[in-house]
């Protein structure tokens, strides 16, 4: 299969380059403009100072004339922290640009591993580079939210059906045009990925209840207001002074006494909002830009009706919590006593969450979805050669034309045809070290699960049914858990027979059993092979061991195919073309003379003739 042309793929790179750029000098603009009315305001508060002095020492000037510069330093302030935010949202989305160029040239270090969600227990994860440092998640993940990441990591992990993978073409197709929906949500939050951390909320959402009486609300709201009202009295000349310091002091009492009762619920709903207070910016932002957007796609429909009645309720939640956190400030803390804001705007909070408190878990849910749907219609605007698959409900089947490894550079990335299902269950490659072996197990194994996650796919065309996955590639042993690779190996060969028994199973093998001679192996793999088969699993198996290849000619259901290499005496190429049949030479002794270990040993056993004692002669 011929390498496509890398002239489209090309493309998104160009513009992500030239946007970077028109951002970062826009944003150098905006900060100057910035420095400019700050340098304004530091002259208009000297300007303000010398005529406060004209005015109110020397008695040159009117009283009123310094106060005309009030209106002109609050317009040149505003105009000063517009700049400020500009220049902000203006490095978003050069960062953004960035990270975009980052992925395309594979810059690893600089990009999302989504550390977190590795298991070494997954079944693939660890085994496919799912995660971690040049994995699968740093290539697809854009995503502005947590909760954005986390619905990603899930898709991977765990694959869908038919009809919410249609759904989700959908929309990626749609918002693959988006260039501008996508800015908007990269602009939201912080320089960093938004902290919108599902988690959080759940834990407020979870968190032991503290109800308040009947009573408890407009007590503090009557209280509240007579604290205002009995010195406007008094200012009216409808009661005394000394009537009024009575009056306020018994509403004082009595306020006191209220805020007492109700001090440690007040305490416990306060420290369990104040994480809220980063989170609900950027999910209401999200959702307003939800609101506000026009959709197509069946999916993202749905996902606008379900949150178009959640910006008004997340909006008051904000400023109640917003409210509550001037309380810290003390210009205002002085006035919030008297008034009895702490307890009123926590019962308020509390009556939020008895209403919505379940809701905006599904609210997060949505934003969580939307932002992962952006980050798939992102990695598809980035490369525009990778198809979306064909998927079928019928017998376990792959059937791939010009597949290729999503981790590598499309350019450079060598593409194969490959079939299974029907009459051949399993593959055995066999193949010399370094010939691409593991590189295609892998391949096969990354766009299964990007075409079950409803990313598109790294192949000209991909007609696949319902599989589950099951790889044994990277097994690891455990001292602590005193189990040896093989041991682990064959674990997991046991867990891919029990899913197999359960779903459709692909299983994907790298070197299997290289952990005991070569007469056990063979018959080992041949009950593992059968096990499987029986079940209507399919997979591939790669060896070096070529007794394994007899097996897909000893009645199962199988067939032999191989890469290789040419040259020798140290000159090896590699083609990591898939061939039929078995592999004829292996390549170990030329790559050992690559790297000098034969010279190695013979100037080791020169040296050790030259420095030999002779042997004594006996006496």
């Amino acid at each position: 299969m011929l390498n496509p042309s890398a002239d489209e793929s090309r493309e998104p790179r160009d513009f992500y380059n030239r946007r970077a750029d028109e951002l970062g000098l826009a944003a150098d603009e905006a900060i100057r403009l910035r420095g400019s009315y700050q340098a304004g305001l530091i002259l208009l508060a000297l300007l303000g100072f010398v005529l406060l002095y004209q005015a109110f020492v020397t008695k040159r000037l009117p009283i009123w004339m310094p106060f005309l510069l009030v209106p002109i330093g609050a317009l040149v302030g505003s105009r000063m922290k517009r700049y400020q935010e500009e220049a902000l949202r203006l490095r978003r989305l050069a960062d953004y640009y960035n990270s975009g160029i980052a992925r395309l040239a594979h810059q690893w270090d600089s990009l999302d591993g989504g550390q977190e969600f590795v298991d070494p227990n997954h079944f693939y994860a660890t085994d496919l580079d799912l995660f971690g440092r040049g994995s699968l998640f740093q290539l697809i993940c854009s995503a502005r939210t947590q909760a954005g990441r986390e619905t990603l990591a899930s898709w991977l992990k765990e694959p869908t059906n038919i009809e919410e993978v249609v759904a989700r073409h959908d929309a990626i197709s749609e918002l693959r045009k988006r260039q501008d929906l996508r800015e908007k949500v990269a602009a939201v939050g912080s320089l960093e990925v938004s902290n919108c951390r599902p988690e959080t909320f759940r834990a407020w959402v979870a968190s032991p209840s503290a109800p308040f009486p009947f009573w408890g609300a407009p007590s503090a709201a009557l209280l509240a207001l007579a604290i205002i009202l009995f010195p406007i009295l008094y200012g009216l000349g409808m009661i005394g002074l000394h009537a009024l310091f009575i009056r306020l002091g018994v509403v004082a009492f009595l306020e006191i006494s209220v805020a007492a009762i109700f001090f440690r619920r007040m305490r416990s709903i306060d420290t369990s909002v104040r994480p809220l207070s980063v989170e609900l910016p950027i999910v209401r932002e999200i959702l307003g830009i939800m609101e506000r957007e026009s959709f197509c796609s069946p999916k993202l429909v749905t996902l606008q009706n379900r949150t178009r009645e959640a910006g008004a309720p997340i909006a008051w939640l904000r400023r109640i919590i917003s409210l509550l956190k001037e309380r810290d400030n003390p210009w205002t803390a002085y006035f919030s006593y008297p008034l009895m804001s702490g307890t009123q705007l926590t019962m308020a909070i509390e009556r939020w969450r008895g209403r919505y408190g379940s809701r905006i878990l599904e609210w997060l849910t949505d934003v969580g979805e939307l932002d992962a749907l952006i980050s798939l219609s992102t990695y598809a605007y980035e490369h525009p050669l990778d198809t979306f698959p064909e998927l079928r409900n019928k017998d376990p089947e792959i059937e791939a034309e010009g597949i290729g490894h999503p981790l590598l550079h499309e350019d450079s990335c060598v593409r194969n045809d490959f079939q299974l299902g029907g009459d051949v269950r399993f593959v055995i490659i066999s193949g010399s070290n370094m010939s691409g072996k593991s590189t295609f197990l892998r391949a096969i194994g990354l766009n299964i699960v990007l075409a079950w996650m409803g990313a598109p796919v790294r192949c000209m065309k991909l007609r696949l049914s319902k599989l589950a996955v099951g790889a044994s590639v990277r097994v690891q042993d455990s001292v602590i858990d005193g189990r040896s690779h093989f041991l682990a190996e064959m674990q997991r060969l046991r867990r891919m027979i029990d899913v197999a028994s359960q779903t459709p199973l692909f299983y994907l093998t790298d070197e299997i059993m290289s952990g005991t001679n070569s007469q056990d192996r063979r018959i080992a793999t041949e009950w593992v092979v059968r096990a499987l088969v029986l079940r209507g699993a399919i997979g591939i198996i790669t060896t070096h061991d070529l007794a394994l290849t007899e097996i897909a000619s000893d009645g199962l259901p199988g067939r032999n195919v191989h890469f290789e290499d040419t040259g020798e005496f140290g000159n090896l190429t590699f083609d990591y073309r898939l061939r039929p049949g078995l592999l004829t030479h292996s390549n170990a002794l030329n790559i050992a003379h690559m790297l000098g270990i034969d010279t190695a040993a013979g100037a080791a056993a020169r040296d050790d003739r030259s420095h030999g004692t002779p042997q004594q002669k006996p006496n």
